[in-house]
């Protein structure tokens, strides 16, 4: 694991690396980078979000994805500018991007009146530049003579509310998904990182969630301490995380919204390595 702190006039920025091995993908095919992005929240990195496409520039990723609320998303105000900036730039690095929905995408595109067809309008402009959005969808990627199949999970709502943290058991992901097979790499984008042990025992072999702004405030030795949700010490803040051989990287966030408090706990950017040793 590496931590850098990349710091700017105004803006410090966290870049972490984890790295997985795995029997899914040849050895022979070299390693599979991928740059992961949450929780943007339509922050500006910079003049033309220069920063923040340094910081992606330097990990020469050979994939970005992104879990969710790169905007924002309230009744009478919602903010896209600068997330369709970053990807109008980013569409020029000629790197596959492939997009999920988080709750605020999730509610302007269930809600369209409500939020003026704006969901509409975003997703065109995305899908133009050629970023790919899945929505309760699922593609394959080819990477040398191995694939990997990539879930975008539209978590309904209900399990965003707050103050409520309501069971989950994952029937949903087998009645949109199917169930995973034993010859692909399995990387399931989900945004809530809550349900992580659900989202494992279905077959995801990675998980890339974020939500949470790693506890928007954290404790050193402790970790976050409330989500939006309102819950405290939550267990899936920001990190890396196993369960039997599963893998969930939770991003602390690259911004955020309503409340701008961070303490302790800086934005994020995560690149992961998936190397594969059959």
């Amino acid at each position: 694991m590496i931590t850098v702190m990349k710091t700017g006039a105004k803006r410090k920025l966290e870049i972490k690396t984890w790295e997985i091995k795995t029997d899914r993908l040849k050895r022979t095919d070299g390693s599979l980078r991928i740059v992961f992005l949450a929780d943007l929240h339509d922050r500006l990195w910079g003049e033309g979000q220069e920063q923040l496409l340094e910081a992606i520039d330097s990990l020469k990723a050979d994939l970005i994805l992104g879990a969710g609320d790169m905007l924002v998303a309230k009744e009478h105000a919602v903010k896209m500018e600068h997330a369709l900036l970053l990807f109008e730039e980013l569409t020029k690095r000629q790197i596959p991007i492939i997009l999920s929905n988080g709750n605020h995408e999730s509610r302007m595109r269930q809600q369209p009146e409500k939020y003026e067809h704006q969901y509409e309008a975003y997703a065109g402009r995305l899908t133009s530049m050629g970023v790919r959005i899945l929505s309760d969808e699922a593609c394959e990627l080819v990477h040398g003579s191995s694939s990997v199949k990539i879930y975008g999970y539209e978590m309904p709502l209900e399990y965003y509310h707050k103050l409520r943290q309501p069971v989950y058991k994952g029937e949903d992901l087998e009645q949109k998904f199917g169930r995973p097979d034993e010859k692909h790499f399995h990387i399931l984008m989900a945004h809530n990182p809550v349900y992580f042990d659900t989202y494992a025992a279905w077959g995801a072999d990675l998980t890339l969630a974020g939500h949470l702004h790693g506890g928007i405030i954290r404790i050193p030795g402790i970790g976050g301490v409330i989500t939006p949700q309102v819950k405290l010490f939550p267990e899936y803040d920001r990190g890396f995380f196993e369960r039997n051989g599963k893998y969930m990287a939770v991003s602390a966030g690259l911004g955020e919204h309503t409340v701008p408090i961070r303490i302790f706990n800086p934005p994020q950017l995560i690149l992961l390595t998936i190397e594969g040793v059959a």
